[in-house]
Formats: C-alpha cells, sequence, structure tokens
C-alpha cells in the first residue's frame, strides 16, 4: 500500500458539522474521509475537481452530501467544508486559496 494522506486542518469544521448531523451521515462523512486518506476516494466516490481553485476537489458522499478539501501536497489534505453539494461547489474562495494567491 502506498503513503496515506494526512488531514492537516479542518477539524474544527467536521466537529461544528457533526453538532447537528445524523449519525448515518456522520459514519458517510467518516468514511468518505478513510477513503480520502486510504487514497482510494476516486474509485469510491464521485470526485468533481474544481477548476476554479487549484488542487481543491468536491467528493460526493451522497446525494445530499458532499466534503470539499484542498489537497496542499502529496502527504496532506485539508477540509474545507462539510454540507450539501451545491455549497460545496459554489465555494470558490478559501483560507487555503487566499493563502496560495496572496488574498487576491
Amino acid at each position: 500500500m502506498g503513503r496515506r494522506l494526512r488531514l492537516g486542518s479542518g477539524i474544527d469544521v467536521l466537529n461544528a458539522w457533526t453538532e447537528s448531523a445524523r449519525a448515518a451521515d456522520v459514519r458517510a462523512v467518516t468514511d468518505a474521509l478513510f477513503s480520502i486518506v486510504e487514497r482510494t476516494v476516486y474509485h469510491q466516490y464521485p470526485v468533481i475537481e474544481d477548476s476554479a481553485v487549484a488542487r481543491e476537489l468536491v467528493v460526493v458522499v451522497r446525494d445530499n452530501l458532499a466534503l470539499r478539501i484542498h489537497l496542499q501536497d502529496v502527504e496532506k489534505f485539508h477540509l474545507v467544508f462539510v454540507g450539501s453539494p451545491v455549497t460545496a461547489l459554489e465555494l470558490r474562495r478559501t483560507p487555503a486559496a487566499d493563502a496560495q494567491t496572496g488574498g487576491n
């Protein structure tokens, strides 16, 4: 097995979402996060690469649930958003993207 990805930041995003989430959704998101860590996400979920924000992906967990992640490098990713796929796709500016572009 190859090297796994590590979650660099975003646990606060996950914790905030978990407070009001259903247990079944929490399990589904946990499974999706493990697939990201294990680098099998493309085999298990629909993944949309965002051409507007470099190295950001939207992972569709269910019809009404998605993750938006930022791939920092080959070893680390950041959880940017957990929620509806529509909202995940509408997010275009993130702190990670701002840091890369100098906030412009």
